[in-house]
């Protein structure tokens, strides 16, 4: 995100057609998470008429458990995820307003870029094995709803750096990506064992 972000600054520290990048991006990344929400709701219409939702629910959460010591790197593992940046040149061969809604698409999707945590995984399986097919894509369009809002919010606080001259802007959304795997990190522990004691025990 941090090479999305930077054709937004100019060399004079000023934000170029800000607000409607932003919107496009929003509107791009909403509409790839409405792709992958729906052929989640196929496939969750398939798993969820073979199992019963206790049954989903311990998978689900020891799942999330795996995926947790992948990002740790527990055993070796490594968090699932392609290597794959979304496209670096998008910006110069297709245009401002093209690039910024296929970077929005791209990284709605979701599963088509490089992913720091699990979390989004885990968000997968609780949409497959719990949420209504026919309610699946929007329960993705807000995941992507809240990628054009975490979006605008990198973009007002890096040219708040930028405009206060305080240091690398890029070093800065590098931090804060690490504290952000750490938080997503523990909330996906937490997620799994509350999935398992609130779906999976018997005594509910």
């Amino acid at each position: 995100m941090i090479g999305v972000i930077g054709p937004l600054v100019q060399g004079k520290r000023e934000l170029r057609g800000s607000i409607g990048s932003v919107a496009v991006f929003g509107l791009g990344a909403v509409a790839g998470a409405l792709v992958t929400g729906s052929v989640l709701g196929v496939v969750g219409g398939a798993v969820q008429s073979l199992a019963g939702e206790r049954v989903l629910a311990v998978a689900v959460g020891a799942a999330g458990c795996v995926l947790l010591l992948a990002d740790l790197g527990f055993l070796g593992l490594r968090t699932p995820t392609l290597r794959r940046q979304t496209g670096s040149t998008w910006y110069r061969k297709r245009g401002a307003r093209a690039a910024w809604l296929l970077w929005g698409i791209d990284l709605g999707l979701g599963f088509s870029t490089i992913r720091l945590s699990s979390l989004y995984w885990l968000m997968v399986l609780f949409v497959v094995a719990f949420v209504s097919p026919v309610l699946a894509p929007v329960a993705l369009a807000f995941y992507g709803l809240g990628l054009g809002v975490a979006f605008a919010a990198a973009v007002i606080a890096l040219t708040w750096r930028v405009s206060r001259g305080t240091g690398s802007p890029g070093l800065g959304l590098l931090r804060a990506a690490g504290t952000v795997r750490l938080a997503s990190d523990a909330l996906l522990g937490l997620a799994s064992i509350t999935i398992v004691l609130a779906w999976g025990s018997p005594w509910w």
